[in-house]
């Protein structure tokens, strides 16, 4: 009896240990898989594929293609940067242009040949050296220079052969002021005695050579410094005139005349007239005819033709001469 109670009351606790073990055993199953879900986040996709936006942007797709296209970037200039600088020279091909120019401001010319440029490179490099040799220049404005001028001198070059030779042009253009051209005299008393000294004395140069045309066999023939004069032109080139007077000695009477003769020049009339290439010009011829005798050149001669022999005359009839017309006269203190 005592048994069966016993057994009765073990059902009774089997049955509540059924249920207490099965309220557990479901409780634990339940905390099992909330604690796999937890440690294994991947378990939805099979343990296979992680959720993409649980991961580093590095390990996606998409963080996958960026990375490659950032190499071929990245390996592109890396190939253009050897191809464009390593093993390459830079060179400015303009940084020594310079303009060497002579003349009158407002009547210069420039061209190509009056760039000077001594390019900075390895002279021992055969290559450079072609390249350099193979530039030439262009100016951006060619007729009527004057001071405070601004000319573009571009250096031409072969871009071509600067790739085959290695070269990296850094610079190829370069803006100059022009300045140091002569400026034309205002009158003659501007003319400096420097100048004017330079002038009589290429002026006399010219007159010992005039004065040999004359034949020598009838006549001795001394040409003595005057005077010199500025005939200025608003519109065209100036002209410095020097006067000699020409003492004739007749050697079949020995008897003497004296006439005004003169040499001109146009060149080099402004004020860089010492550092400009001149030219002198006139020449003399002298005969008689009947009981006359006749002066042929550069003889200073009234409008009638008349021979002058009068100083003061001098001034008044030089612009006779077509060459002079229109000109002003203003004397030159040599």
């Amino acid at each position: 009896m005592d048994n069966n109670q016993f057994n009765s009351n073990n059902n009774s606790n089997g049955s509540y240990n059924a249920s207490q073990a099965g309220s557990y055993n479901a409780n634990s199953q339940q905390n099992n898989a909330y604690q796999y879900d937890q440690q294994n986040p991947y378990s939805n996709n099979g343990g296979n594929i992680p959720p993409q936006g649980n991961m580093p942007f590095y390990k996606t797709t998409k963080g996958i293609i960026a990375i490659a296209l950032s190499l071929v970037l990245i390996l592109g200039l890396v190939y253009w940067g050897f191809n464009n600088f390593i093993g390459y020279t830079r060179i400015d091909l303009a940084k020594n242009v310079s303009l060497k120019l002579s003349g009158e401001s407002g009547t210069a010319t420039l061209s190509s040949s009056n760039v000077r440029n001594n390019v900075d490179y390895d002279k021992s490099n055969e290559k450079l050296k072609t390249f350099v040799n193979s530039i030439r220049y262009s100016v951006s404005k060619n007729m009527a220079i004057k001071n405070g001028d601004k000319v573009k001198v571009t250096v031409v070059y072969s871009e071509s052969l600067a790739k085959e030779c290695k070269v990296k042009v850094t610079n190829a253009e370069k803006e100059i002021t022009i300045s140091g051209l002569g400026e034309k005299f205002e009158d003659g008393s501007k003319v400096s005695s420097t100048i004017a000294n330079k002038m009589k004395s290429d002026a006399d140069e010219k007159m010992k050579q005039m004065v040999t045309l004359i034949d020598s066999t009838t006549w001795q023939v001394t040409p003595t410094y005057h005077s010199m004069y500025l005939l200025k032109s608003s519109t065209d080139k100036d002209y410095v005139v020097a006067v000699y007077d020409l003492t004739l000695l007749y050697k079949a009477t020995n008897r003497s005349v004296h006439y005004y003769a003169y040499t001109y020049t146009t060149t080099g009339v402004h004020t860089n007239y010492e550092n400009t290439s001149k030219v002198w010009n006139g020449n003399t011829s002298v005969r008689i005819i009947g009981n006359n005798l006749y002066g042929y050149g550069n003889f200073l001669q009234t409008t009638d033709h008349i021979l002058i022999s009068d100083a003061s005359m001098i001034e008044s009839n030089i612009t006779n001469y077509s060459l002079f017309r229109g000109r002003t006269v203003s004397k030159i203190n040599a």
